[in-house]
């Protein structure tokens, strides 16, 4: 009887590292350029009288390394019309229970480690739906990203 428990115990245990390395294999390989364009919510500041600020932007997400479900790139985001650019470090995990969600956290560029974006997505349908909040600027915008055809 023994025996039998521990062949058991060991079935179910192959049965879990085959299940956790299957969701490896299946996260979607999200490296590459990825762009959307979205409307910005931001919270009054000192130029702005008060009122809450609205601008359309632009945003381009560059996946540049993956390893399983964790992924490394950079970040880029200009108001559109503007020639500056934003630009920030961000890293991200995808879900291991294969629904798609992802998270990702972004610093901006020369902050070291100061996390300046929330970024709650969901990979679906080869887009990335995203939502991002800093705490920081009291900024918020919601997008979806598509990816670039050349990347």
């Amino acid at each position: 009887m023994t025996n039998f428990k521990t062949l058991g115990a060991a079935a179910l245990a192959s049965t879990f590292a085959f299940a956790t390395l299957a969701a490896a294999e299946n996260a979607p390989d999200l490296r590459g350029i990825w762009n959307g364009t979205h409307t910005v919510a931001a919270l009054p500041n000192e130029h702005s009288d008060g009122a809450p600020r609205f601008n359309q932007s632009e945003w381009v997400l560059e996946i540049k390394e993956q390893q399983d479900n964790a992924f490394w790139g950079t970040s880029k985001w200009s108001r559109i019309g503007s020639d500056r650019w934003n630009e920030g470090q961000v890293t991200g995990t995808i879900s291991r229970d294969g629904s798609g969600k992802i998270a990702m956290v972004e610093s901006r560029t020369g902050e070291d480690r100061k996390v300046n974006g929330l970024i709650d997505a969901t990979f679906e349908d080869g887009k990335i739906y995203a939502d991002f909040r800093s705490l920081r600027s009291g900024m918020t915008y919601g997008t979806i990203l598509e990816k670039d055809g050349t990347s």
